[in-house]
């Protein structure tokens, strides 16, 4: 696994496998011996083909043993493995992720933009007072998420900050995570709303497959929305045409969002697939019990889909790009993602007219960052000249 690159230069190892073939043959860190697709084409089909199995996960880097926390006990263990929707075929998998979703549609997100952008303002009002510099990545874009995500899920406020020091962190620990979601599920019981937490409880779903849901969706998502704001921020403040475009025309950031994530998608490896039966697609042939991990990275940067796909621009129709995933594994918060990170960019712009880019780590390769091969989010130093009043 190439470990050159960065969300703004993927490793040119990727467009070269991808010349070859639209799938290539690289042995895991592990001696397992995969598939890692890079081609547009072939990644949309084997993301929707049942064929390929999200059980038996096998990552490109190998096992890795994570930090737990507080111990899991063989309760916890379980809920893991039946609720976790990332590891699960259909139609265990459409079971559990339909008792999920209702909050996170259109029209259900719409409705929690006027909460989440007066929360934007207010954290801008806080930067801005604390001026003239910030790390947009840890002072904006994580508590945005992390406000939305609370919001969403239905974390009680008296949680909310014990949420934030649990998920908003470079090192997750599976045991607090689980621990965290089993305490709020207890707390909700009782306390029933219009949220997601609250869905669950109401739902047939047994006790374990709850507990796995909901700790599924508290730790995902989140550091990806992070991670999107302060990585399109250095690219706008890197491009003054791009930036200068939307200053001029800010109604363009929604359908921008797509050209966003289409080039800065985060997920070098999706979670990995297994080959359940020998299937041969644009002439690979899978065979069975060998891993699959496809490339959002790379598929969004083929040409056969995306002319100049090398080529940030904001005017792009960028729809179909698989920064989202494709198929009935699609992120359950993709609409989530785009309300906030639209309203994110549009009210920072708005803003801060001044803002310069100081420095970002991202723009030099960082370690990948979690059990998958995914980017990682960096501090994103920025400053302005002055303190524009609100207008």
């Amino acid at each position: 696994m190439p470990t050159d690159g960065t969300p703004f230069r993927p490793s040119p190892q990727f467009a070269q496998w991808r010349a070859e073939a639209p799938a290539t043959r690289i042995t895991a860190e592990d001696g397992n011996i995969g598939w890692f697709v890079t081609g547009y084409e072939l990644a949309r089909q084997v993301l929707v083909d049942t064929r390929f199995s999200m059980s038996d996960r096998r990552t490109p880097l190998g096992p890795t043993q994570l930090p737990m926390g507080k111990p899991i006990d063989a309760e916890k263990g379980h809920a893991l493995m039946v609720g976790n929707v990332l590891g699960l075929d259909p139609p265990q998998h459409t079971r559990i992720r339909r008792a999920a979703v209702g909050r996170f549609s259109v029209r259900a997100v719409r409705g929690q933009r006027t909460a989440i952008g007066e929360f934007i303002e207010r954290r801008l009002d806080e930067i801005l007072a604390a001026g003239p510099t910030a790390d947009l990545f840890g002072d904006f874009a994580v508590p945005v998420s992390v406000f939305a995500h609370c919001r969403v899920l239905g974390i009680p406020d008296a949680k909310a900050e014990e949420f934030a020091a649990i998920f908003a962190t470079e090192e997750l620990r599976f045991g607090d995570m689980v621990a965290f979601a089993a305490d709020v599920l207890d707390l909700k019981a009782t306390d029933l709303g219009e949220d997601t937490i609250s869905d669950l409880l109401r739902s047939e779903l047994t006790g374990p497959e709850r507990l796995g849901i909901a700790t599924v969706l508290m730790g995902s998502g989140r550091d990806a929305i992070a991670y999107m704001i302060g990585t399109i921020m250095v690219s706008l403040l890197s491009d003054t045409g791009q930036l200068e475009t939307l200053r001029r025309e800010p109604e363009r950031v929604p359908a921008a969002v797509e050209e966003f994530v289409r080039f800065h998608a985060m997920f070098v490896s999706t979670h990995p697939r297994t080959v359940a039966e020998d299937v041969t697609l644009e002439g690979i042939d899978f065979r069975k019990g060998e891993p699959v991990w496809v490339s959002t990275v790379a598929a969004n940067r083929d040409g056969e889909r995306f002319p100049d796909p090398d080529t940030f621009d904001v005017t792009r129709e960028a729809s179909g790009h698989l920064a989202f995933g494709h198929g009935v594994h699609a992120c359950i918060g993709q609409q989530l993602a785009r309300v906030v990170i639209a309203d994110a960019i549009t009210r920072l712009l708005a803003r801060l007219p001044a803002l310069r880019l100081v420095e970002a780590e991202q723009l030099a390769p960082m370690a990948f960052a979690g059990d998958l091969p995914t980017y990682a989010p960096g501090a994103v130093r920025v400053t302005w000249d002055q303190r524009p009043e609100r207008g």
